[in-house]
């Protein structure tokens, strides 16, 4: 004769019941546990990207401020004379234009440069100076005789 003591079965339903409600309850708890992680790094994420748009909105507003400003500039009278005269040559009436040659800067043509520096006396070392101080600089007497 089998027979089950009903509280056993009893007792075997309430531990099953209650395993069941651990793993239930243990995979509820990694879901919410995983779910707030992965929520969290998108908001840390995004706050990053959000603090980058914001500098790049205040470098734009500032290259926003910069360029208006070049615009109410070049608008005003004292700039358009400035590119008129640099620019076109232009002239204010009663004003007397002087063009001065631009000869000045072919004196630092590099060929001119190296011409200058070899026209210059060379240094003498410290043996010639002390030969100098003893017998005198040399002189050249060979040059103008004929």
């Amino acid at each position: 004769m089998n027979k089950t003591n009903p509280t056993n079965s009893q007792a075997k339903k309430a531990e099953v019941r209650g395993r069941l409600f651990m793993s239930v309850g243990t995979i509820l708890f990694i879901y919410v546990v995983v779910s707030t992680g992965q929520a969290l790094w998108q908001n840390y994420s995004l706050n990053q990207e959000l603090g980058k748009l914001r500098e790049k909105n205040a470098e734009l507003k500032l290259r926003n401020n910069y360029l208006q400003n070049l615009i109410a500039y070049r608008r005003t009278d004292a700039f358009k004379d400035k590119e008129a005269r640099s620019k076109l040559n232009y002239q204010k009436e009663g004003e007397v234009v002087l063009i001065i040659p631009d000869d000045g800067a072919q004196r630092f043509v590099e060929g001119n440069v190296n011409n200058r520096q070899a026209s210059k006396p060379r240094e003498l070392t410290n043996p010639e100076k002390w030969w100098n101080l003893f017998f005198g600089p040399p002189t050249n007497e060979t040059s103008g005789q004929g």
